[in-house]
């Protein structure tokens, strides 16, 4: 199909039975065999390509709940990752977590693991698994190959009881937030996808879908700033998943107050009695930052001793039913670039839905809005649609946010600087929310110049280019034979390659933020074919060549001509010695039994002098002659009369006598 700005493509989604039956939901049953989830599956998920960019964004409803989901493309690749979910504390029947992974490449194998024993997971039998004697259950392993997945799903009001001494809530169980910190790592890049369906960071019993694509572990950093919703303190909460042990955190530039640490992590908020120090967290516990460590302007700066996995509970109005989640990106100098654009804001299928977007921008960023009512509108000057702000970031004054109301139809937000978008919205119970920028773009895929010549199409007649490079610090060229990328010698910084083998070529960008290690992203990759080979040398490739094992020329597609020469030949070892008056023997033969079929590498019928003989047994070239390789060899052209001298070692004419 054909896709573009101004005519975005919808693909509906059907309910079971229908044509395009879903690959997206999955069922799962309370057994410990496992039937729907817990297996590899083969039909769910779905991969989007394109031959240029494009945005591709889920969204789901039913009457009381909805949610969101914006792919991050290429940046959602990685191989280490953290689940985030709501925290489901008062769970429900209808409360459950998730995590899925998707494969891009054959033989990947997964690990999960970091999940406490006494989590029951749905199609899943923790007995054969057992626990590592630390708390924890074993890892679970498996292979996929590209696009194939496997899901984990927990309900929530399952488990067993949290001990009173470790619980955030008097009504928590281990399966309320056990797959929250859980890890997946991947030998290959792999795409994975977290959240609730249905949840709450509330304890109401009220309830809504949260889930996001992540990145992995080498796309996140120690730097977020957050915007509030419209919701109430209790699920307007900040979730914060770390990677590394004692990591810890700062609130709007002030280290914690007041909170309640429990066993997987640390709650904080003003109601909260006082700490002492800074607490800190490992690997898979996380914050839970209360809505009340907003600032008065609505917005929240979080820096971090180490990086961390970042997701954001949104609500819209005062009730607990209207929340949703979404995975937060970090503050990087690499996050520029536009969104253009957010196909029809308010709409989900036949559903109509009113909300806010929100925008983090460097101070004076210009910014500009355009939708049904605006083109091109300074954000100071929009028509119809609402705006408040600026606001200043309390804790770091280089960053203002923005919040938008009654935007309609397409959306686009052009900026000159970095640029952070989020979007929620809401239609009765339900509502929905995602990110559509803040997550570093890769490369674009490599372009192939291609000449018009026949095999310009291939290695090494083509070439390959780079798109606009400006993001990234440096780029490198990677080639891969189908066994892993190395990169290619001497193409650091080079906008053009010449490929020299078959196989699959990337670009990858490396982009480097002063304070924050180094991020690489990958393109998705080009195929090159190597050009057929040239066996016979003669600059005819072979699918063009009739003879190709034979140096012929183009006009006889690379057949060499005919002839036939004596079969008997004489030798010498001194070039230039026959004397014709003394070859009445080879110059009077004419019984065709003493000629054998050859062939010659002229471009005439008759030979001539620099032209080669190709001999009869299997048109190798250069040829040999059988008996010896020293010295010359003279014989009788039957169909010319004449005597020609060849060099034995290559086969070819030095000279050529006629016969009296």
């Amino acid at each position: 199909m054909e896709v573009s700005n101004a005519n975005p493509y919808v693909f509906t989604i059907d309910d079971p039975g229908g044509f395009n039956e879903s690959q997206i939901a999955i069922g799962a049953s309370s057994s410990d065999t496992a039937t729907t989830t817990s297996i590899i599956s083969t039909n769910k998920g779905y991969i989007v390509e394109a031959d240029s960019s494009i945005y591709v964004a889920l969204r789901i409803a039913s009457d009381s709940q909805a949610g969101a989901l914006v792919s991050k493309g290429g940046a959602a690749l990685g191989t280490d990752f953290r689940i985030g979910a709501f925290t489901n504390y008062n769970g429900q029947a209808n409360y459950s977590s998730f995590l899925s992974v998707m494969a891009t490449e054959n033989a990947t194998t997964i690990t999960i693991n970091n999940i406490l024993e006494g989590v029951d997971i749905l199609d899943f039998n923790e007995q054969t698994l057992g626990t590592d004697g630390m708390g924890y259950l074993n890892s679970i392993t498996f292979t996929l190959n590209r696009g194939e997945s496997y899901t984990i799903v927990t309900r929530s009001d399952q488990g067993t009881d949290v001990l009173s001494e470790l619980e955030a809530a008097s009504t928590q169980k281990t399966n309320s937030d056990g797959l929250i910190g859980t890890y997946v790592g991947s030998t290959k890049p792999v795409v994975v996808n977290s959240g609730s369906l249905n949840g709450s960071f509330g304890l109401g019993g009220a309830r809504d879908y949260g889930f996001d694509q992540l990145v992995d572990y080498s796309k996140v950093v120690t730097e977020y700033i957050f915007v509030k919703g419209t919701g109430n303190d209790e699920w307007e909460n900040v979730l914060l998943v770390a990677h590394t042990d004692n990591t810890e955190i700062t609130i709007n530039g002030n280290p914690i107050s007041n909170a309640f640490i429990h066993g997987k992590g640390v709650n904080i908020s003003s109601a909260y009695d006082s700490t002492i120090g800074n607490p800190s967290i490992n690997a898979g516990d996380y914050f839970l930052i209360e809505g009340d460590l907003y600032g008065s302007d609505g917005n929240m700066y979080v820096q971090s001793s180490s990086p961390l996995f970042s997701f954001q509970g949104i609500g819209s109005g005062g009730g607990e039913a209207n929340q949703g989640l979404f995975f937060v990106p970090p503050l990087k100098c690499s996050s520029v670039g536009d969104v253009d654009n957010i196909p029809m804001i308010n709409d989900i299928g036949n559903g109509v839905f009113t909300g806010n977007l929100n925008i983090i921008s460097k101070r004076g960023a210009i910014i500009t809005i355009s939708d049904d009512n605006n083109t091109d509108q300074a954000i100071e000057a929009l028509n119809i649609a609402n705006l408040s702000g600026p606001f200043d970031v309390l804790g770091n004054v280089d960053y203002q946010t923005y919040v938008l109301s009654n935007l309609n139809g397409d959306v686009s937000i052009v900026s000159n600087d970095e640029l952070y978008c989020s979007y929620f919205n809401q239609s009765g119970a339900a509502s929905s929310g995602a990110f559509y920028s803040g997550f570093s773009l890769p490369p674009e895929i490599p372009t192939k110049i291609i000449g018009l010549e026949l095999y310009d199409y291939c290695a090494p007649n083509l070439t390959l280019a780079t798109a606009n490079m400006d993001i990234f610090t440096s780029y490198e060229w990677q080639y891969s034979d189908g066994t892993g990328y190395t990169t290619i010698d001497e193409s650091t910084d080079q906008s053009t390659i010449t490929p020299t083998l078959g196989g699959l070529y990337i670009i990858r960008g490396f982009i480097s933020c002063p304070g924050e290690p180094e991020e690489f992203l990958d393109s998705d990759p080009v195929t090159v074919e190597l050009c057929p080979t040239d066996t016979d040398l003669d600059g005819i490739l072979d699918p063009s060549d009739s003879c190709p094992f034979a140096a012929g020329i183009e006009f006889l597609n690379g057949c060499p001509w005919s002839v036939y020469f004596g079969n008997n030949y004489k030798s010498t070892l001194v070039s230039s010695t026959v004397e014709i008056t003394d070859e009445s023997y080879f110059c009077g033969q004419t019984n065709d039994n003493h000629f054998n079929l050859a062939y010659h590498s002229g471009e005439f019928p008759e030979p001539v002098v620099g032209d080669f003989i190709i001999h009869n047994n299997g048109y190798f070239f250069p040829h040999s002659f059988l008996l010896g390789t020293e010295g010359f060899a003279y014989m009788k052209l039957r169909d010319f009369n004449k005597i020609i001298e060849v060099q034995k070692t290559n086969g070819e004419i030095i000279a050529i006598y006629s016969c009296l």
